[in-house]
């Protein structure tokens, strides 16, 4: 079962490689663990993660490997120093800086294409769940993300509902198992099969339930991911 600690804009240097070292001492190398962390603790983590199965990946990236593009992130420079995945679409990317799915294709396309993963980030805010447009809002998403890429390469998808996000709210198990059939379903061949997590929230009381459903393959996970005890404890109470 795959935990993707998303750290978003927390943690110093110290603390990232205290973090890494905690964490390798009570998993080993297991490549079920990916972190997530903010662009400038990234050398940090690459080097404290080095020789281990733990992966890593960035938070963000431009489309464009280099150029006069102040203040973004080039995937190049990702994949150079070690790290296997990027976030694309993440629902504070999309709210709070105005990310549109014709960018966002741009950055699926380009993560892959200097050997990335990407994790596209799909989910619908409350207003749209009330008013029932779940369905079209991520397969909307999906489509769009997708579209510019390459199925036959490696990707992930995270379904996050937005009003499930640091509100400690979490979707019942039917409306993730929703989701996810429904997101497994649209997918491309060859991708068919390619892992989604369920990203709302998700912490050690409430992963079990969810861990046993079709087509949950993991957790993109965004507070509970800052402490070792409950990132691993995600991953135990997980495990089928």
């Amino acid at each position: 079962m795959i935990c993707a600690g998303n750290w978003k804009m927390n943690k110093t240097p110290a603390q990232a490689a205290a973090f890494v070292k905690q964490l390798r001492s009570e998993v080993g190398d297991s490549s079920d663990f990916v972190i997530l962390p903010p662009a400038l603790l990234a050398s940090t983590v690459a080097a404290e993660l080095q020789g281990s199965k733990i992966g890593w990946g960035g938070q963000n990236c431009y489309f464009e490997a280099k150029g006069a593009f102040t203040g973004e992130t080039s995937p190049m420079v990702l994949k150079e120093m070690g790290a296997g995945f990027c976030l694309v679409g993440h629902s504070e990317r999309r709210a709070i800086f105005g990310e549109t799915d014709q960018l966002l294709a741009k950055k699926f396309q380009a993560v892959q294409s200097v050997g990335l993963t990407p994790i596209l980030c799909v989910g619908e805010t409350l207003a749209e769940r009330e008013t029932g447009r779940t369905e079209e809002v991520i397969l909307n998403q999906l489509r769009a993300g997708l579209s510019l890429g390459a199925p036959v390469k490696p990707f992930w998808i995270a379904y996050e509902p937005v009003w499930a996000i640091g509100t400690g709210k979490v979707a019942t198990p039917d409306q993730v198992q929703d989701a996810h059939s429904i997101l497994r379903e649209a997918l491309p061949e060859p991708g068919k099969n390619a892992p989604i997590l369920y990203g709302g929230s998700a912490k050690p009381d409430n992963v079990a339930s969810l861990a046993s459903l079709n087509n949950v393959d993991g957790f993109l996970i965004g507070g509970a991911s800052l402490e070792v005890a409950d990132f691993v404890k995600i991953h135990t109470l997980s495990k089928r």
